[in-house]
């Protein structure tokens, strides 16, 4: 009789980590687009209603990187995406989407819900700006959000106005005026 033993710790650590990094954006640990477009398919077939959707856009994240250089442009980003994670519910889904662009679900959550988890982040953000010199007055995020009551549209639909709010809202800072959710 004879016996052959091989050990596949290795090969499981790699298909693990191959797994992890298909649904991951390497640099901040968020969900990337992929995840956020197949949790918003699968959000679109399920019956928990309200959605929430927030889009969120790293301002001055070209001035960073230009100025003070990529190294310090991705601690921007990963300073927000920690912001996004300790401010949101567990079973909230936060991506990051794009370079400077990090979006949430929000299962069963309310606009005001939505608008409260906006607050709380803008507040971080601020206190970045005030303690932090390496951020000093650079640190914003321009934030949107958009609540879908029931499945009379889908959530792209929700996530387009909320993206489209968010622009607005990033406008309105550019040109010092009052801003909303």
């Amino acid at each position: 009789m004879l016996g052959v033993h091989q050990n596949i710790d290795q090969e499981k650590k790699i298909k693990e980590q191959l797994q992890y990094l298909s649904f991951h954006d390497d640099l901040t640990g968020l969900y990337n687009r992929r995840y956020f477009e197949n949790e918003l398919e699968r959000l679109n077939h399920s019956r928990r209603y309200p959605v929430s959707i927030i889009a969120g856009n790293l301002d001055n994240l070209k001035i960073v990187n230009d100025t003070k250089g990529h190294k310090m442009g991705d601690k921007y980003i990963k300073r927000v995406a920690e912001i996004f994670q300790n401010v949101l519910r567990t079973e909230d889904i936060a991506a990051r989407i794009g370079g400077d662009e990090i979006a949430v679900i929000l299962p069963e959550a309310e606009r005001e819900e939505a608008e409260i988890i906006c607050s709380r982040i803008k507040e971080k953000c601020k206190k970045i700006n005030n303690c932090e010199n390496e951020f000093k007055e650079l640190f914003r995020v321009s934030l949107g959000c958009y609540c879908l009551k029931q499945s009379e549209w889908d959530l792209n639909y929700a996530f387009q106005k909320a993206d489209e709010k968010m622009y607005e809202n990033k406008q309105n800072y550019k040109n010092n005026s009052t801003r909303t959710y």
